[in-house]
């Protein structure tokens, strides 16, 4: 995975991944850094963020926003020139493109269309993100570094920061073009984004350990407890794995390695965890309810999906690996018919 991530992502190469064919030029790739001489990178006192506004109004405002609804992408902008709206634009994206990219191929189209006002023009955003990324000079986003050159060539145009949500009437059409543009904009091609090839690769990868999982010949008790395989953290510690996987201080277990000459407790039964945690009178200290046969499975799903109940099972499984001789039993065979 982490390989086809590189040579799609980094590399720009064509790879193939689990039976799915990833062309690298569907994936934003780093542009080559900026040829403009720093010295001539002359934005900083043109973009404001952070709260801050440009000094000077203009008669004309462009107003930016970006949007995604339902798993659906919509950019879009309206111009505002004494107090009516004089233009609108909406562009509809790929599910797969993010909001940041909306913001700012709404913002790119802007200063597109600033650049041919032939007159001073403010256009304010919501996204402090995207207007930080216009400053800077060490941007790898092409779509960044083309709306950059446009603002360099056209000193009349200036960018600003508003707050999103409080009233203001430019922003909050903005707002509203955004979202219908999730539905009813016009098609826009952008390259999807680096997060999105992690998800997909993600994914693939997932669906193999799932089927792995599911067609596996080990784990089997585990299997019972988590048929469903995910990437988020169990929270099981040491013990609680001993117990779920029988792999640990239990005579059923230790048998196996010779460490045991029998599977049997002390007590006469068969030494499992089931029997420890349930049944044993020498771990009466540390029993759970016993279940009935028909609901096991789900008896370890909650055993072990409960924070209080994994405590008690470090507890119990600290106490048989301190106390191996007291559970062991002392004859090859049992000291009475198991139940």
């Amino acid at each position: 995975m982490q390989s086809t991530l590189v040579r799609v992502g980094r590399l720009g190469r064509n790879c193939d991944y689990e039976g799915t064919h990833f062309d690298h030029e569907s994936y934003e790739q780093p542009s080559p850094p900026s040829t403009i001489h720093p010295a001539l990178f002359s934005l900083e006192d043109r973009i404001t963020h952070g709260g801050q506004v440009p000094s000077n109004r203009t008669p004309t405002e462009v107003y930016t926003d970006g949007s995604k609804i339902n798993d659906q992408t919509g950019s879009a902008f309206c111009v505002i020139a004494n107090e009516a709206i004089t233009k609108t634009w909406k562009a509809k994206l790929s599910p797969a493109n993010t909001v940041f990219q909306a913001e700012m191929l709404a913002l790119k189209a802007a200063i597109e269309w600033a650049n041919t006002a032939n007159e001073d023009v403010n256009i304010w955003s919501d996204s402090e993100s995207s207007l930080q990324a216009l400053k800077s000079f060490n941007v790898k986003s092409k779509i960044t570094q083309e709306a950059q050159m446009t603002l360099l060539e056209n000193a009349r145009i200036r960018l600003g920061w508003v707050k999103a949500h409080t009233g203001i009437k430019g922003n909050e059409i903005a707002d509203t073009l955004a979202k219908e543009a999730t539905t009813d904009g016009i098609p826009a091609s952008l390259p999807f984004p680096k997060s999105f090839l992690k998800k997909q690769l993600l994914q693939l990868s997932l669906s193999r350990w799932q089927a792995e999982w599911d067609n596996g010949e080990t784990g089997r008790s585990v299997y019972s407890i988590i048929p469903k395989i995910s990437n988020k953290q169990l929270h099981w510690s040491r013990e609680c794995i001993q117990f779920a996987t029988g792999h640990g201080p239990f005579p059923s277990y230790l048998k196996r390695f010779g460490l045991h000459s029998t599977d049997y407790c002390g007590c006469g039964e068969i030494g499992n965890p089931l029997h420890y945690a349930t049944r044993c009178p020498l771990t009466l200290s540390y029993h759970h309810k016993e279940p009935s046969p028909q609901f096991i499975v789900h008896w370890w799903k909650s055993a072990l999906s409960r924070k209080l109940s994994r405590r008690n099972i470090d507890n119990l499984i600290t106490f048989l690996a301190t106390n191996e001789d007291l559970i062991k039993s002392q004859n090859t065979t049992p000291s009475h018919t198991p139940a």
